[in-house]
């Protein structure tokens, strides 16, 4: 079972009394980005997206012949079919943008040639999301072959139906002069492959099967794209609205009342982020008659990935999360302006100002990527100070830091929750510590996507295994999958900077494990971690901790590790050693850490002894 420790329930839609019938524009009236008076394009991205889009002009069009398709259901490897697929849409986006900016017809038979490319491609879908097919969900080739069957709709095939919205609406003139056929074929695809789908099929990822992801919020905003642009009938129009508010319904309710996002910070762009997007789209075909951007849950969602900002690029990355990411700082400024906080405004105008020229491309999503390029880019923005000591209650996660300004001092995170929560790791009581903005003790992030990370699969790959995410073993064991292996009996004490929770219940029974309760604290210069555990028998009992660089033994119970921290172990009756860790499952370049870490491998701390209980204290001052 999938959960994560305390569901809100919140349907913001519900709640605020919003409904879709009588409130939708029809196509003749609506104004896309109706928020915004002018459209000004932000020139030095538009110079750069046409610098990038000549390259495309002479190469050619990726080919997605049938066996490369099967050959993923062959080997599991998805990049094969996916690296050529994403340079497909790549194409698409770049060749449309270029044309739509520069208005001379330079990109126009090229573009044309993707599109039509697309339009005779049987199958959108991407292999390794085909299980969603309607039709033949266990198929290894594309089997939807005429227009009474339903195709599958996904996160790729949603991304195209944006995006083709987006070129009929602005280049519908350019195109039909050429092709006069080309954009009424294009909005037919799009509701064949995209639209009818959405409303014909109960879809797995729709959040009517009690849990929800970042699948609802980015299909979703895509289709309403599609349809807010493309599709005349009212009934369509409003019926798409109505599910779409529906479904998000369902993402908002499998929250917990504090907005914190299990699936971690990098999803957190394809998640409330997305969600955010679907609501500016709804702004759009209501003419802001739909508006639910004063809900506190929308409010607090949205300055979860202000807390979970370590320092400049760095993250909290519990979960399937990179560590450094580049967030959308146009995109947040509106979140914030619109939900009315100061600290995501604030940040968000930081985060533009100093967002590289060239960050403007988030593949699946079309809305936000034009919208960004017809909005300023702030010359300057100051960041609020961070909060000295956050909880989460919902995830069970603390957030502490010494100072105020993320560049100094020592940061401390501690993760408990469940083993259940979306793009899991085994991670409940893992921690983080970065000192003066740098990491020191880490989550080690992820690896590449394939069709066995996906399953059960992953858990036998160790960057997702507890021990080598700075939590203790006994005998061996690893935590247990699913959502009843969980922390219980959390206290967090945010005046004194404190968390504590038991562990025992994240192993299975069969480690013997009676208590481990871990207590995490930060003070005026100096972190520790308390772990008390206690075995039905005598045991092996490892302490671990991970770290990005190699630990320098002073002496039995002192380190040297990042940034000059020194390390010291409270106890006696126990074994130091530092170990070296490689990758050993997939190739190193196939996996995030180098990018992470900028490291060839990390290391970990191992104290080990022999008991049927141990109390072991670790300090970083």
């Amino acid at each position: 079972m999938r959960g994560i420790k305390a569901r809100g329930n919140i349907r913001v839609f519900r709640e605020s009394g919003m409904v879709a019938r009588g409130n939708i524009l029809p196509l003749s009236e609506f104004k896309l980005f109706s928020d915004m008076d002018a459209l000004v394009l932000d020139k030095p991205v538009a110079d750069i997206i046409i610098r990038d889009a000549e390259k495309y002009l002479d190469e050619p069009i990726p080919y997605l012949p049938l066996s490369l398709f099967r050959d993923f259901f062959l080997t599991s490897v998805r990049s094969r079919y996916e690296g050529p697929c994403y340079k497909r849409r790549d194409m698409l986006f770049y060749l449309f943008v270029a044309e739509m900016v520069e208005r001379k017809g330079r990109f126009t038979e090229k573009l044309a040639d993707v599109i039509w490319a697309f339009m005779e491609q049987t199958e959108w879908c991407i292999p390794a999301h085909y299980g969603h097919s309607p039709e033949f969900p266990s198929s290894t080739i594309p089997t939807v072959y005429k227009e009474s069957m339903v195709p599958a709709l996904e996160l790729y095939s949603g991304s195209i139906c944006g995006i083709f919205a987006l070129i009929a609406h602005f280049l519908k003139d350019e195109l039909d002069a050429i092709f006069p056929v080309i954009v009424s074929r294009m909005k037919h695809q799009i509701y064949l492959r995209g639209i009818k789908p959405y409303i014909a099929v109960n879809f797995v990822w729709n959040g009517s099967a009690d849990f929800a992801d970042n699948w609802v919020t980015n299909i979703t905003q895509n289709i309403l794209l599609a349809t807010a642009l493309t599709v005349e009938d009212m009934t369509i129009r409003e019926r798409v609205a109505e599910l779409g508010m529906h479904y998000l319904d369902n993402f908002t309710s499998y929250y917990p009342e504090d907005g914190s996002c299990d699936e971690g910070p990098s999803y957190w762009s394809a998640a409330p982020a997305n969600l955010f997007d679907a609501l500016e789209i709804l702004e759009d075909m209501s003419g802001g008659k739909i508006n639910v951007y004063n809900h506190p849950l929308i409010k607090k969602m949205g300055e979860y990935i202000v807390n979970f900002n370590i320092h400049d690029e760095y993250f909290i990355n519990f979960a399937d999360s990179h560590a450094r990411l580049e967030q959308c700082g146009k995109m947040l400024t509106r979140y914030g302006k619109k939900c009315n906080s100061p600290d995501l405004y604030a940040y968000g105008l930081f985060t533009a100002a100093n967002n590289k020229i060239d960050t403007y491309y988030f593949g699946s999503m079309g809305y936000r990527n034009i919208k960004n390029l017809y909005m300023p880019r702030p010359k300057s923005g100051v960041k609020t100070e961070a909060k000295p000591a956050v909880w989460y209650e919902g995830n069970a996660i603390a957030i502490f830091r010494e100072k105020s300004d993320t560049g100094r001092g020592l940061f401390l995170a501690c993760k408990g929750g469940t083993n259940g929560e979306s793009h899991n790791h085994l991670d409940v009581g893992c921690i983080v510590v970065y000192s003066n903005g740098k990491p020191v003790i880490i989550d080690p992030a992820f690896g590449s996507y394939d069709n066995k990370y996906s399953g059960l699969d992953r858990y036998n790959r160790w960057y997702t295994k507890s021990s080598y995410h700075s939590i203790p073993s006994v005998d061996g064991y690893e935590q247990g999958i699913e959502s009843d292996f969980a922390s219980r009996d959390e206290k967090c004490d945010l005046d004194n900077k404190t968390v504590s929770m038991e562990l025992a219940d994240a192993f299975p029974k069969e480690a013997g494990i009676l208590k481990m309760l871990r207590t995490c604290k930060l003070g005026d210069g100096y972190i520790t971690v308390k772990d008390e555990v206690v075995a039905d028998h005598e045991a092996d009992i490892q302490f671990n901790y991970l770290c990005i660089d190699k630990p320098e033994i002073i002496d039995n119970t002192t380190l040297k590790i990042s940034d000059d921290r020194i390390f010291s172990i409270d106890g006696d009756g126990y074994q130091l050693d530092v170990e070296k860790v490689e990758n050993t499952n997939l190739p190193y370049e196939d996996l995030s850490f180098r990018y992470c870490w900028n490291r060839d491998c990390l290391w970990r701390i191992v104290i080990r002894c022999k008991a049927r209980s141990k109390t072991l204290t670790i300090k970083i001052s």
